[in-house]
């Protein structure tokens, strides 16, 4: 089966496809390039991991917000300073694509104890 391949993905096309049927960026081949599969695949496994980062950062940063709300109301709150909490919201927020070792769980900033 011929393959509509392009930089970062591909489609089965008919036997009878030709050149002339492809979209800007593609070309036509016979099968789909085992580097190109690894690559497809490594990109859908690091969204899976940013995804969950994002949804880490999201928790995290609601969970400091109600740490500065503790502090600033007198209730239960860890015993971490508002001089701590602050840099580390910092650091959370800063916790995205381009981020140092992002979307790598053991890399995300460590929480003030």
């Amino acid at each position: 089966m011929p393959y509509a391949i392009w930089i970062d993905g591909w489609r089965a096309v008919n036997d009878d496809f030709t050149a002339e049927n492809l979209l800007e960026g593609e070309s036509l081949a016979d099968q789909v390039p085992q580097a190109l599969i690894d690559s497809v695949a490594q990109k859908s496994e690091r969204l899976a991991l940013a995804q969950v980062e994002l949804e880490w950062q999201t928790a995290e940063i609601q969970f400091i917000n109600n740490q500065l709300m503790a502090l600033e109301e007198g209730a239960d709150a860890l015993p971490v300073t508002r001089e701590q909490w602050l840099p580390y919201r910092t650091r959370v927020r800063n916790w995205k694509e381009g981020a140092d070792g992002f979307p790598y769980p053991e890399n995300r900033p460590w929480r003030p104890q």
